[in-house]
């Protein structure tokens, strides 16, 4: 049985504060009823000196950007938001890892928030089955790091840009609320992407544990054409895919779209 969430009241910065300070993460948080982007917002903060944790988000967004200035589309309902990350290792190459990262955090908070599970769909789609409930979005500035995220919260399900759409409510078991959910992915988020070590391996493995493509035959088009069986992920998030020659390729994230091949998806 799923649940709606509590009847929808527009986010609280108060009780979003409230919920990190308990989780030791003392930051300010603002609240838009509108803005153009939240990441914009969080980049003007991190610009001004804002603190690790620091959270900007918003009801509705007129410029959200996604994954290689793809638009960021808003809905009704959804959780809308940019967090500034501070003291982590990043270098060139660390935007895979990072977005590793921000995944598996967001699909932990929902699935301990909301019970809903949710799956992650190479390389910065939260998803549903094979409909798309949010994503991801990590950007790097020198040493810190601004993570924007959409997530579909109890809006209802239709397309976007030619891709089916769901929201978290459709599989929740318990209801939620929409600002105690958002702190719930910061927490998780910053606690994922600090991991080193044994805690980075277990975030990996989970970011494969929930990949929606591994093992199975998909099409990569973009900057590069390629078509084969999704063998595994590189722990900088590089897709590693075995073509119809039996020749191992390795795709990055920043290079190329990936859809289901037309027979998986029937």
């Amino acid at each position: 049985m799923t649940h709606a969430p509590i009847p929808r009241t527009p986010l609280r910065a108060s009780v979003i504060q409230a919920r990190l300070r308990a989780e030791g993460v003392d930051a300010p948080v603002t609240v838009a009823d509108e803005t153009g982007s939240t990441q914009d917002d969080a980049l003007a903060g991190l610009r001004l000196g804002a603190p690790h944790g620091a959270v900007y988000a918003a009801e509705r967004q007129t410029r959200g950007r996604g994954r290689r200035g793809r638009r960021w589309l808003t809905t009704p309902g959804g959780l809308l938001f940019s967090v500034i990350v501070r003291g982590i290792t990043t270098h060139p190459g660390s935007t895979g890892r990072l977005t590793i990262a921000a995944a598996v955090g967001m699909v932990r908070a929902i699935q301990a928030y909301t019970g809903a599970s949710a799956s992650i769909k190479w390389p910065n789609d939260l998803v549903f089955g094979q409909a798309k409930a949010g994503g991801v979005l990590v950007e790097t500035h020198g040493t810190a790091v601004v993570v924007g995220v959409g997530l579909n919260a109890d809006s209802g399900a239709g397309m976007a840009a030619g891709q089916a759409t769901t929201a978290v409510a459709a599989f929740a078991t318990r209801p939620f609320d929409r600002s105690e959910l958002l702190a719930a992915c910061v927490t998780e988020m910053l606690d994922c992407l600090a991991a080193e070590g044994p805690a980075w391996a277990a975030v990996h493995a989970a970011w494969v544990r929930r990949s929606v493509l591994l093992g199975r035959e998909v099409e990569v088009s973009g900057a590069l054409r390629a078509r084969g069986l999704v063998e595994g992920f590189d722990p900088d998030g590089a897709l590693r895919l075995r073509d119809p020659t039996g020749t191992l390729r390795r795709i990055s994230s920043g290079d190329v779209s990936l859809r289901l091949v037309a027979d998986e998806e029937s």
